[in-house]
């Protein structure tokens, strides 16, 4: 039952995210790859807790900070190619 649940959501996460990225705007494009990264990760985080699985959420909880900081920085140079 989670595997199908982990199936959906991935399925669902990347229609979601090819229908931002149909409208070339840059600003979209990042919120959509940040929050569908945060939701995989999180049910990822969820997964790894479940099961039990050795040194997971210390792994998954590094891509999380990874991706915050990425977004960031993402975010810092878009304002910067905007307001020129």
């Amino acid at each position: 039952m989670i595997t199908y649940t982990a199936l959906g959501v991935t399925v669902f996460s990347v229609l979601i995210l090819f229908l931002y990225s149909r409208d070339r705007n840059p600003w979209k494009l990042l919120v959509a790859y940040s929050s569908i990264t945060v939701k995989v990760l999180v049910l990822l985080l969820f997964l790894g807790l479940l099961f039990e699985i050795r040194y997971l959420s210390e792994i998954i909880l590094i891509f999380l900070f990874l991706n915050a900081g990425g977004t960031i920085i993402a975010a810092y140079f878009l304002g910067v190619r905007n307001s020129k």
